[in-house]
């Protein structure tokens, strides 16, 4: 018993030693940068071209016949006028009636072309809302520091700062060695499907192919949304799937009064219980893995430990990330029902009703994966399944994080804002990125902007704002994101 009790605490300190030694050699190198300033000439007139962007009304709708077509006409317009320099250099081409495509010519035919990819059309602002904002939500208000309304964050600070940042470049009489595209789908809300998947047909017969396009996606989160609670700026290497499934019951209908056993809402209800009580199985890998081998030496050392140890602690891991809805996001297929319909009547019941379920599809599985675990887990004959709507993709191919590209935009990222951490990561959410993944290299996702937490709800939401000065970083990256990434 003895000889037993010592070799069990022998294989204990072995066992603590092992996790230890991987804590403590778990570290990452952080690239070396020096700050850079980006003086800003004029800080009012960006201020207050953005304010006159966000008034502008080019508002999404799922069916485009109902759109304000004069808005998006009026924005074109609204460019030309206060960008003239970049419409005198750069070569524009209108797609779709509304979509933009520039084209700024390197000088070095032998570098592959970049892109910056961005939308100018916005969510609408939810009825019976509008009394609830600080500002009204398409005023284009500058006050309390901030300008705010409809679209700020969503995203026509970005667009608004790529075409200041270029405005600025081409008067100084800079020209980028490698060709720069700026492409401006007016449909991203709705899935890209006239713009953003039209630019690319376009490009795509005139032989483009990019080394690499940015998107929005990722954003910089303050110290009190990052987890290391230093900022922490992701860079977004891949999207999740979307795929909408229609749950159709069938059962007996007739008077409520003799109701069978099992009813038609009984039946669907139980469905969607299994589907949800029955997730897809949650992963640490790809992105998500990229994201943690990074932060990870930066957690406080309980999860650091978890971390370095994944060989032990990775079941751990995976259930209390599960039990968070951002994290369980990064590292599952998610099932959100979101509709049901059935019956008419009180006293009536219903022979077919129906429910739609929403999956946003992790890197790794695919729409095929998703209706086949669907059709497994509600194992039931009086229930269909069926593909709902146009908008349905697998994941995006998942981006390289050592290419030039990503080295380039961290190294902006840490010249413009010096403190903060990068990391690559997963877009749980959808962007026009998945329309370009077939003629570029990489895609990346990450907009400068910083957000703290109550910034998240603001962005399709009540009050979204930009800060004035987190704007002005903005159009500093994106001037010197351009000379960087032109480079070899």
């Amino acid at each position: 018993m003895k000889k037993f009790i010592l070799a069990s605490l022998c294989i204990l300190i072995l066992f603590i030693s092992a996790l230890l030694i991987n804590t403590w050699r778990f570290t990452h190198e952080t690239p070396g940068v020096s700050r850079i300033n980006i003086a800003q000439s004029d800080d009012r007139g960006p201020v207050e071209r953005l304010s006159k962007a966000i008034q502008i009304k080019t508002i999404s709708l799922e069916d485009q016949s109902l759109m304000d077509k004069d808005a998006f006409l009026s924005f074109h317009r609204f460019l030309e006028d206060i960008f003239p320099n970049l419409h005198k250099t750069l070569a524009r081409e209108i797609v779709q009636d509304y979509s933009l495509l520039y084209k700024w010519e390197g000088a070095n035919p032998d570098l592959k072309p970049m892109a910056l990819l961005a939308h100018f059309d916005v969510v609408p602002v939810e009825p019976g809302t509008d009394s609830s904002w600080t500002h009204p939500p398409f005023s284009g208000e500058i006050a309390d520091g901030f300008i705010w309304g409809r679209g700020a964050l969503d995203m026509k600070a970005t667009f608004m700062a790529i075409m200041e940042s270029v405005e600025i470049l081409v008067s100084q009489g800079y020209q980028p060695e490698r060709t720069l595209y700026l492409a401006f789908g007016h449909d991203e809300e709705t899935g890209g499907l006239t713009g953003a998947a039209n630019i690319v047909s376009h490009l795509e017969k005139n032989g483009v192919h990019l080394a690499f396009t940015l998107d929005e996606g990722m954003f910089i989160l303050d110290k009190n949304l990052s987890p290391s609670k230093t900022p922490l700026a992701i860079i977004g290497l891949a999207e999740k799937g979307y795929v909408t499934l229609r749950i159709t019951a069938n059962g007996q209908g007739g008077h409520s009064s003799m109701p069978p056993t099992a009813t038609t809402l009984g039946t669907l209800c139980r469905a969607i219980t299994a589907l949800e009580e029955n997730q897809m199985p949650a992963t640490l890998s790809g992105p998500v893995q990229y994201l943690f081998d990074t932060i990870g030496p930066d957690l406080p050392f309980g999860q650091k430990l978890l971390f370095a140890n994944q060989w032990v602690f990775k079941p751990l891991l995976l259930k209390v990330l599960g039990n968070i809805k951002t994290t369980n996001a990064m590292i599952r297929t998610t099932t959100a029902p979101t509709i049901i319909k059935g019956g008419v009547k009180a006293n009536v019941l219903p022979s077919s009703a129906y429910a739609l379920v929403n999956f946003r599809i992790l890197p790794g599985d695919t729409i095929t994966d998703v209706m086949d675990h669907a059709q497994k887990v509600i194992d039931d004959p009086n229930i269909t399944l069926s593909l709902e709507g146009k908008s349905k993709t697998n994941p995006s191919p998942v981006s390289s994080h050592t290419a030039a590209g990503f080295v380039q935009i961290q190294k902006t990222i840490m010249e413009i804002f010096p403190g903060t951490a990068v990391a690559p990561g997963l877009v749980v959410a959808g962007t026009d990125s998945k329309h370009y993944t077939k003629i570029a290299d990489n895609s990346y996702r990450f907009a400068p902007f910083v957000l703290g937490p109550e910034d998240t709800s603001r962005i399709h939401g009540t009050n979204e704002r930009v800060s004035i000065k987190n704007y002005l970083d903005a159009l500093g990256y994106y001037t010197q994101l351009i000379q960087n990434a032109s480079k070899e």
